[in-house]
């Protein structure tokens, strides 16, 4: 069954082949052009002065390369960690590890380094379609690329004079790199979700450690007294790297050793080829022979099932039995943002434990855990693991006071950030000072005509949606992320009460339900509602879950009001979420009920943590305001 999905996934993927093959043709004409210039220089070569020096090699120089070769290819396999982590593929550490590098000794030696990677991943990862592979193959080159242009860049800076030349290209590169962080924390809606600053560090760090413990490779089986300075070298090794990659030949062999010999003239060429020579049989060859070995034994291993992870979201608010029993049985509703598609399911030992959802620089787990109160620290854990693993900081947003306790007690920092309503059904009743205005404004809304009628298994939702576009477009859009949008899939798994006037909808009101609790979502009115339309659907969405016996309904949270005590960036952060949503009005509304408030937090390891988690919150929740939705 694994085999023939792959080949269906061979077949989906043959157009990108041959892409990918027909690329490599350009580079190669670049290979034949460069050695046809060097043409004279090389054929002066003493190939014999070439062999001897080889030989004088000690079994000291190749112990220090072949050391330094292990060191970077430990860096080497730690970049399919990070694209794996990034894409969430599922793939373990161990085999993300394994197989990257074997990927990539392979696909240096052999050449077409992309096509060869995704074969080789392909071949060891069973759970991996050829597609998917080739995918992982080009994100791992590219993040390679980017790390290369930018560790280039610092040591061509640092180089002496005689690269004076490319400074200005090192220059835009690193220039180009600060906007490229800068774009990750702001995460425009015009460009597609970008890597953390995280990942981008990681792929960065793992850049240097792989060129520069290569580059030591290279040094070290120079003949002593013909090595120039460290920094010249190890930038002129980065540039003639880039070189090879730019040829796309094996190893990058030819323009490699083409651009060593033009940029390092002071060095004999004979001494110098001979040392890129025994390099590559330690780097190259020597590599690529243990990677065959892992490939003959076959696919790796799959990942332990204990190992956290975070499911991708689902496509259709429509769940699989197993994680609606789960959905059921969890103690908020909330939970049911897991059919709007931002979220995913935080799992570990094969049980579900929390929503969780990449969000620029963190990875947001939003309300309580789903499991019981003795599952909060598992579902810490786990959320900690999964963001080290994605490289983003873990934050839990809109958690109960118990969650944050505990997060607390393992070293997190917690800030107050909603205020949530609440009424027991069965206790609610109209009459008190306390709700004078809610009976002022539910008997203008009898007095207009409005009539209410619970949803059924069918619903007007052809009208709904012209009543939720009116709404938007009056409201500059829908909001998301912790707030429901509408789709017609989604509210048909939702409690829906409707509010008609005449043979008009005028409004109508979307619940969330779980076994133990309703929550407030979608409220969406035309501009002809009468007023006090949306009061009389909450109390018969109240009076509904008295009938059915449900013990709470949450009319959802509003932002917390400034705390005197907080820092100015925690006020500003909460006063930028509490203009996000009209804040004010839906405080006003919800206190027509006389409700019960709880409070809400966010949580996370550090107060910079938690300061970028609530920013890439509320850039999310935002993210479609000033935009109607088709």
């Amino acid at each position: 069954m694994v085999r023939a999905g792959k080949r269906s996934g061979a077949r989906t993927a043959q157009i990108d082949m041959r892409r990918l093959v027909g690329r490599q043709m350009l580079p190669l004409a670049f290979v034949a052009i460069a050695l046809w210039v060097f043409r004279d220089h090389l054929s002066g070569l003493d190939l014999t002065a070439i062999w001897t020096t080889l030989h004088q090699i000690s079994i000291r120089q190749w112990g220090v390369a072949i050391a330094a070769t292990a060191a970077s290819f430990w860096a080497v396999g730690r970049y399919d960690m990070v694209l794996h982590g990034l894409l969430g593929t599922g793939i373990s550490a161990h085999q993300a590890r394994t197989s990257g590098a074997s990927a990539i000794a392979i696909g240096q030696f052999a050449g077409f380094g992309v096509l060869t990677g995704a074969l080789v991943r392909w071949r060891l990862l069973d759970e991996l379609s050829l597609g998917r592979a080739i995918r992982i193959s080009l994100a791992v080159s590219v993040s390679f690329l980017a790390g290369w242009a930018v560790v280039s860049s610092v040591a061509i800076l640092l180089a002496d004079t005689n690269l004076a030349f490319l400074r200005p290209a090192a220059v835009a590169v690193l220039s180009g790199s600060a906007g490229l962080a800068a774009l990750s924390i702001w995460q425009p809606k015009f460009l597609p979700r970008l890597p953390s600053l995280r990942a981008l560090w990681a792929i960065l760090l793992l850049a240097f450690m792989d060129t520069f413990f290569a580059g030591v490779a290279l040094y070290v089986l120079l003949p002593q007294g013909l090595a120039p300075d460290v920094v010249t070298f190890f930038a002129v090794f980065l540039i003639s790297l880039g070189a090879g990659l730019i040829g796309g030949t094996p190893g990058g062999i030819g323009p490699f050793e083409v651009a060593l010999v033009a940029l390092l003239p002071a060095v004999p060429s004979e001494p110098l080829l001979a040392a890129a020579l025994g390099f590559r049989l330690v780097y190259h060859v020597l590599l690529a022979a243990l990677s065959m070995v892992v490939l003959f034994r076959g696919t790796l291993r799959p990942r332990a099932p204990t190992e956290p992870n975070l499911s991708a979201p689902f496509s259709s608010p429509y769940l699989p039995p197993q994680v609606e029993r789960a959905l059921w049985a969890a103690p908020r509703a909330e939970v049911n943002l897991l059919r709007q598609g931002d979220f995913g399911l935080l799992s570990s030992h094969v049980c579900a434990r929390a929503l969780a959802a990449p969000v620029g620089q963190s990875l947001i787990m939003i309300a309580d855990p789903i499991g019981p109160g003795r599952e909060t620290a598992a579902a810490l854990h786990a959320l900690c693991d999964v963001a080290r693993t994605s490289h983003r900081a873990p934050m839990l947003y809109k958690c109960a006071a118990r969650t944050a306790v505990v997060a607390r007690q393992i070293g997190w920092r917690a800030l107050p950030v909603a205020q949530e309503a609440w009424i027991s059904p069965q206790d609610f009743a109209t009459q008190g000072s306390s709700r004078r205005q809610l009976r002022r404004l539910l008997r203008k809304a009898s007095a207009s005509g409005v009539a209410l009628v619970e949803g059924g298994r069918t619903l007007l939702l052809s009208r709904m949606r012209q009543v939720a576009d009116d709404w938007s477009a009056r409201h500059g859009g829908e909001r998301g992320f912790s707030m429901g949008t509408f789709d017609a899939d989604y509210v048909s798994c939702q409690r829906v009460f409707l509010a008609w006037k005449d043979d008009t909808l005028v409004g109508f009101l979307t619940l969330h339900e779980v076994q133990n609790e309703w929550t407030l979502d979608l409220m969406r009115q035309s501009r002809d509602a009468p007023d006090g339309t949306m009061h009389l659907l909450v109390v018969r969405a109240i009076e509904s879950a008295a009938a059915l016996n449900c013990p709470r309904l949450s009319l959802a949270a509003v932002p917390q009001p400034w705390a005197d005590g907080s820092s100015e960036l925690f006020r500003l952060l909460q006063y930028a979420l509490k203009i996000s949503g009209d804040a004010q009005g839906l405080r006003r509304f919800k206190s027509c009920f006389a409700p019960n408030w709880q409070q809400l937090y966010a949580a996370a390891p550090s107060t910079l943590s938690l300061a970028t988690g609530l920013w890439d919150v509320l850039r999310h929740i935002n993210r479609n305001s000033g935009a109607r939705r088709e």
